[in-house]
């Protein structure tokens, strides 16, 4: 995902932080930095700083575990899990399939709020024995916030709006009700955008001092969390859209079984004469004999200096094939798509045993989709 860090695998699954991660993360860790004086005065500040970054990271190992047990039952349910992704808001599993059925659906909603709830009783049962055996007072604040705002996340996330939590499970008791997922995803997403507007008011309100208890300063962070669920639940609705609009194509339907590719000793020179300029292609294969080799990218070609081209090969840059480059003929275009989302590329290669029998795009399903519109059917 564009903007997103590798952290590492727990699982088989792949944890990202989203550049927006740094913003949220630095608020937490100033909120409680700047809270541990008024609790424990005389407090160094360099042991100031260093409790609230432990604490912060705390939290966001919470929300690691909220996302990981979403991702965990979900694969349990067969249902695809590209990985996980934490944003300014929180996190994300990046899910490559949809759910089959509305107890899949509820199943794996419901598991976050509850570990967050679950973390969240933990921590203040932590806060007690901490309070008993007469802790520091910073130790005892933060396991007193930790305790607060895991229960809070698992309250929040269970808002009756897509794509948070409680959103799903709306979604899932209305597809169990009607049978129809397209219907239900669109008033789940509707309810989204109430909730990210209703965030959005309430920041606005906090702002200019309208609202109790909340500081002018969080109005902030309530427009931003609104505006990035407002986005989000407008987009899950469109998804939906292209997935009944793909319901039943094949990657066959639509891939290009005409497959150009390059061969590994020719000059990048060669390549972007040849190929590139010629057929108008943002990436060939490169094969060697009957064998793929790996693919060859206008941005691979970019990363060498164009004084270089002449005496630079392809097989000097090309990229190394992989399972996720692959789907074969019979897969679900709708899971290629989500494929080639999950992984951040533009097309696949098809192939069928070893055979490379055609390749898919990005740009072969739009066009797929438009007539589709264009023809009204």
């Amino acid at each position: 995902m564009h903007g997103s860090i590798r952290l590492g695998t727990i699982a088989g699954i792949s944890i990202d932080l989203h550049f927006t991660w740094f913003i949220i993360f630095a608020v937490v860790a100033l909120v409680i930095t700047a809270g541990l004086p008024g609790i424990a005065p005389g407090i160094p500040p360099g042991l100031q700083w260093g409790l609230g970054i432990g604490v912060a990271l705390v939290f966001f190992a919470s929300l690691v575990l909220h996302e990981l047990a979403h991702s965990l039952v979900a694969k349990r349910l067969g249902i695809g899990i590209s990985g996980i992704t934490l944003f300014i808001f929180g996190g994300v599993s990046r899910m490559t399939s949809e759910p089959k059925s509305a107890g899949d659906e509820l199943k794996m909603a419901i598991v976050g709020p509850a570990t967050s709830a679950l973390l969240g009783v933990v921590f203040l049962a932590l806060w007690v024995a901490a309070v008993a055996a007469g802790a520091a007072p910073a130790v005892r604040f933060g396991l007193h916030w930790l305790g607060l705002m895991n229960l809070f996340l698992a309250g929040f996330n269970l808002l009756p709006g897509f794509p948070l939590d409680g959103g799903r499970v709306l979604r899932a008791i209305i597809w169990s009700a009607t049978g129809d997922l397209r219907h239900a995803t669109y008033i789940a997403s509707t309810a989204g955008q109430g909730v990210a507007y209703s965030l959005m008011a309430a920041g606005i309100l906090a702002l200019f001092g309208r609202i109790p208890r909340i500081p002018a300063a969080n109005g902030w962070l309530l427009l931003v969390v609104g505006w990035f669920l407002l986005d989000a639940a407008r987009s899950s609705y469109q998804q939906q859209v292209l997935r009944s609009a793909l319901s039943g194509v094949r990657v066959r339907d639509m891939m290009t079984p005409e497959v150009v590719t390059v061969p590994p000793d020719v000059s990048l020179q060669q390549a972007v004469d040849e190929y590139f300029l010629r057929l108008n292609h943002a990436a060939f294969p490169v094969t060697e004999g009957p064998h793929l080799a790996g693919m060859l990218s206008l941005a691979h070609v970019r990363q060498v200096p164009r004084e270089q081209w002449g005496h630079t090969r392809v097989a000097d840059v090309v990229e190394r094939l992989d399972q996720s480059h692959f789907v074969r003929p019979g897969d679900d275009a709708w899971e290629a798509l989500a494929a080639m989302a999950g992984a951040d590329r533009g097309r696949l290669l098809v192939v069928e045993g070893t055979e490379l029998v055609g390749i898919i795009s990005r740009t072969n399903i739009m066009r797929f989709l438009r007539t589709k519109i264009e023809l009204g059917v």
